[in-house]
């Protein structure tokens, strides 16, 4: 029956440093992005092109910010199910030493 109420704290240990592998692979594609820049020029000289480079220009910066608050929530993510794990581990180091008491006869009565 407790097995029905176990938590597989090594799994979500795990998930939690896939997070923080996630995050950092986010961040180098950020970083990767980041340094390649188009030239105005490459978008040729007719009265458009400044708009379809103006366009490109901020379509790059949304994806860069984007791609930041992905990284920023998976570190979130991992920091969260790590604390979530320790709480589990936590209870569970409470309810052995509040058995051992008990069995060891310093509960109270």
């Amino acid at each position: 029956m407790a097995e029905q109420f176990t938590a597989a704290q090594e799994a979500l240990r795990k998930f939690a440093k896939t997070s923080e592998q996630r995050a950092e692979k986010l961040r180098a594609i950020r970083s990767s992005l980041a340094s390649h820049s188009v030239h105005r020029e490459a978008f040729g000289k007719l009265p458009e092109s400044d708009e379809i480079a103006k366009d490109y220009e901020d379509r790059q910066e949304h994806v860069l910010e984007a791609l930041e608050s992905l990284a920023t929530l998976e570190e979130k993510i991992g920091e969260a199910v790590t604390d979530t794990a320790q709480s589990y581990q936590s209870s569970d180091d409470e309810t052995v030493s509040a058995l051992r008491n008990v069995h060891s006869g310093g509960g109270s009565r």
